[in-house]
């Protein structure tokens, strides 16, 4: 629809697609240092507010370099929104639950996703382009003002920023009678200061190679994650299949990515251990792979695509609970903000890696086979950031 307004040629938009992810990479990274700095709170209320507006504003774009710099910028606010909330849900979030509330918040991402393209298809059709965003910019910033009102700060972070004991105890639920006293302490376990340089930290010498392992493999999982949803259909017409059956199998991997990252967290949360991770990161290449293999079969091909996303964005979604225990309170939404901007710019990267397989003039099946090699090094690095941990804490 804005192509026809603009009489703006197709290929433009793939900048406009990828602008939002440049954005979001900045953005966690940004909000991510701003949040260990001044408080979880305000680095989830602020980036929410921030994307309303520029949503809004961007009913006034009226060319190519006005909506791909607003892109950009509503990417900023998506990327710290996202990164920081699930700092803040890995830190109320009791031990035993951690990997599935903060599985469950995030696969509402993808969940949003698949509401809002019927929600939008409506939309355009009864007001035209510009409503999209004005929804999508009035319900951003009506969260803001609930997020405002309602959301409190972080017990450990106000125990780590030295907030008043009185602050403090408002917010804890010990026990039945418990009275808090005006004398009374508390502190963290990890026995650290609120971090002036959260940044160094987390690339310092304690972190550096976590942060690395961890940046990898969340670049390798978005890059998987788009290459398959962006590229499926298109790799799939290739070979004949119909326009509508290749989206249901894109459809079929997004409804999979629902299931498999709260499944996933379950086994995570029930054997205490992240092993599982390291194996659904290796049995999704195998899944990968596979596809190209099963493609000319439809209900193999509706299958195997399901199982994919299951596994896939299962991983990457469970990678970031994983990500929340790696680093102490001090540092963690700084870490996760880095963690989840690689994954961005891997997000990017699938794009241009589907290009080139395409250019490259391979089969089907040899595309999906080097598909696959992504997702190998994407476990590996888990592997390797579990073996730094083993025998040392894992951070509540």
């Amino acid at each position: 629809m804005i192509g026809a307004a603009w009489q703006l040629p197709k290929e433009t938009f793939g900048p406009i697609f990828a602008a939002h992810y440049i954005g979001a990479a900045i953005g966690a990274v940004l909000f991510g240092w701003f949040a260990d700095r001044y408080g979880r709170r305000m680095g989830v209320v602020l980036p929410t507010a921030l994307f309303g507006v520029l949503a809004l504003a961007t009913v006034w774009a009226y060319d190519f370099r006005s909506l791909f710099v607003l892109r950009v910028l509503i990417g900023l606010g998506l990327g710290g929104a996202l990164s920081n909330a699930i700092a803040m849900v890995a830190e109320y979030a009791p031990q035993r639950a951690r990997a599935t509330l903060v599985s469950l918040m995030y696969a509402a991402f993808p969940l949003g996703g698949v509401i809002g393209g019927p929600v939008s298809a409506l939309l355009i059709a009864r007001h035209g382009w510009q409503a999209v965003f004005v929804l999508g910019g009035v319900l951003p910033l009506l969260l803001s003002i609930a997020l405002w009102l309602w959301l409190e700060e972080s017990i450990r972070f106000l125990v780590l920023s030295r907030a008043p004991a009185e602050r403090i105890a408002a917010r804890l639920r010990i026990a039945p009678g418990f009275v808090a006293g005006t004398s009374d302490s508390y502190m963290l376990p990890q026995g650290r200061k609120l971090s002036l340089r959260p940044t160094r930290e987390v690339f310092g010498p304690e972190f550096l190679r976590t942060s690395i392992l961890l940046c990898i493999a969340a670049f390798a999982a978005q890059l998987v994650i788009v290459y398959v949803v962006t590229w499926m259909p298109l790799v799939l017409a290739s070979i004949g299949m119909p326009v509508t059956s290749a989206i249901l199998a894109s459809v079929a991997f997004s409804v999979g990515g629902i299931f498999g990252a709260v499944g996933l967290a379950r086994v995570i949360d029930r054997d205490k251990s992240y092993r599982g991770l390291v194996i659904t990161f290796l049995v999704s290449a195998v899944a990968i792979a596979a596809i190209g293999y099963l493609a000319r079969n439809w209900y193999a091909l509706l299958a195997i695509s399901f199982a994919t996303g299951l596994l896939t964005v299962g991983a990457n979604i469970v990678l970031s609970a994983y990500a929340a225990t790696a680093y102490p309170t001090a540092i963690r939404s700084t870490g996760l903000g880095w963690v989840v901007s690689l994954g961005r710019i891997g997000a990017i990267a699938g794009a241009l890696f589907g290009t080139a397989l395409l250019a490259a003039g391979l089969g089907i099946e040899s595309a999906y086979l080097i598909a696959a090699v992504p997702a190998l090094i994407g476990g590996l690095a888990v592997a390797l950031v579990g073996a730094r941990h083993q025998s040392k804490v894992v951070y509540a």
